[in-house]
Formats: structure tokens, C-alpha cells, sequence
């Protein structure tokens, strides 16, 4: 092969691993052909809202904001929201010298075990309501984590083993400690939880504002407000 196309090739392989890992980082966990602009009922183009909560599986304001403004929020939006859900908070993750992770959690390691179930389900469910009536399930009472899981998969008709096995070993440790690096590079840093990002930004209006009431804030964000929005 001519070195001129064969330089031409690696640099087109360059840039779509690059765009690749571009919309890995931007949309964690979704798919890079995802939709980001849809059409609202009056034919509006509209430009999703990206909603990431930072969140611990037993915060009680944590609960409080994904039961009374998370869900009703996308119940009224969702074909224009996307949800980014990272269970982690306050966490430390440590790393022993034999390459074992461990977590110290804000309310001890039922927290961490509760937060490694809930960042399984948000790997293994892909359909975004299907996820957040999961979460929301669980976040009602994650005293006893498999409990709840349990409970809560039999009511989604969603399998708990497969989700168990993933909280259970390696992988559950794995997901944890990636939503770990997130909230932990954060900027500014996390001094709330649950704190709130809207468009990956946490600047568009005060944290008291989006815990107060999340859908009047995220309307406001839209360049072309969804018509649901006119009457909020």
C-alpha cells in the first residue's frame, strides 16, 4: 500500500477512536448514535437536557430529591431529558496492595454494597424509565440492599440475579469505582449530596434551586422549551 494512504487510514482510525472516547465521556453509558434532538407535540425541534445526579444509596436527601423532583420531573419530560444517575457521594475508594478495591461510604458499608447493587442496575438496564423506576424503588428503602433489590426487580419484572452477581464481585467493584472518579472529579468539588449537574455543568442555577424544584430549572435551560414547559 502507498505510505500516503496508509498515513491517511491510521489517521482516520485516530480520530474515530477519539470521537468514540469523546462520547463515552460526554454520555457515559450510552450509545454514541443516541438521539439528542427530538420533536415535541406543536413540532418544535428540541435539544435534550442532560440530568446527572450524584447521589448515595442511603442520603436521605438523596431519596428526597429522586422521589419528589427526579421522577416527577422526567415522568412530564422524558422524551427530552437524558439521565445520568452516579451512585458514589461522600465514598473513599481504596485500592489494597493486592489490587482489591474497598469502599469507606458516609453511612458505613451497607451504603457501599446498596451503592455497588445500584450502579449494576444502571449498567445492566439500559432503558432510562426502566432505570430510574428501579432506583427510585430502591432509594424507598435500601436498609436491607438485596431486599430491596430483590423487591424491586420482581415488581420491574427485571431478574435480580444477574444484578446480584455483578454487586456480588469484581464488577460491581469496578462500576463503583468508575462512578467514584466522576464524582471525585467533579469541579467545583462535591460539598452536597445529592449535586446536581445540568448539561455537565453545575453553574446554571444554585444547587437550592434544582433541589427545590428540579423541572422549573430544567425548563428554563431548554433554547426551545417543549410546549409542557409553557405551562409550568
Amino acid at each position: 500500500m502507498n505510505p500516503k494512504y496508509s498515513k491517511i487510514i491510521l489517521i482516520l482510525i485516530f480520530m474515530i477512536i477519539l470521537y468514540k472516547a469523546f462520547k463515552s465521556y460526554i454520555f457515559p453509558g450510552r450509545n454514541s448514535i443516541e438521539q439528542l434532538i427530538v420533536i415535541d407535540e406543536s413540532g418544535r425541534e428540541i435539544e435534550k437536557v442532560k440530568v446527572s445526579v450524584y447521589y448515595e444509596a442511603l442520603c436521605p436527601d438523596s431519596k428526597f430529591f429522586i422521589t419528589y423532583q427526579l421522577v416527577p420531573a422526567y415522568e412530564e419530560l422524558k422524551e427530552f431529558l437524558i439521565l445520568d444517575l452516579i451512585p458514589y457521594g461522600k465514598a473513599e475508594t481504596i485500592i489494597n496492595e493486592d489490587g482489591k478495591i474497598i469502599f469507606r461510604c458516609q453511612h458505613d458499608q451497607v451504603e457501599c454494597y446498596a451503592n455497588k447493587i445500584h450502579a449494576c442496575v444502571i449498567d445492566e438496564i439500559t432503558n432510562p424509565e426502566k432505570q430510574l423506576k428501579y432506583i427510585s424503588c430502591m432509594i424507598t428503602d435500601n436498609l436491607i440492599p438485596d431486599g430491596a433489590g430483590e423487591r424491586c426487580g420482581q415488581e420491574q419484572n427485571i431478574d435480580f440475579k444477574r444484578i446480584n452477581k455483578c454487586a456480588t464481585e469484581q464488577e460491581g467493584s469496578l462500576l463503583l469505582k468508575k462512578h467514584g472518579d466522576r464524582t471525585n472529579g467533579l469541579k467545583p468539588k462535591v460539598k452536597f449530596i445529592p449535586t446536581i449537574e445540568l448539561n455537565g455543568s453545575q453553574g446554571v442555577e444554585t444547587q437550592a434551586a434544582i433541589l427545590k424544584n428540579l423541572l422549573k430549572v430544567v425548563c428554563s435551560v431548554f433554547k426551545n422549551k417543549p410546549i409542557r414547559c409553557d405551562r409550568i
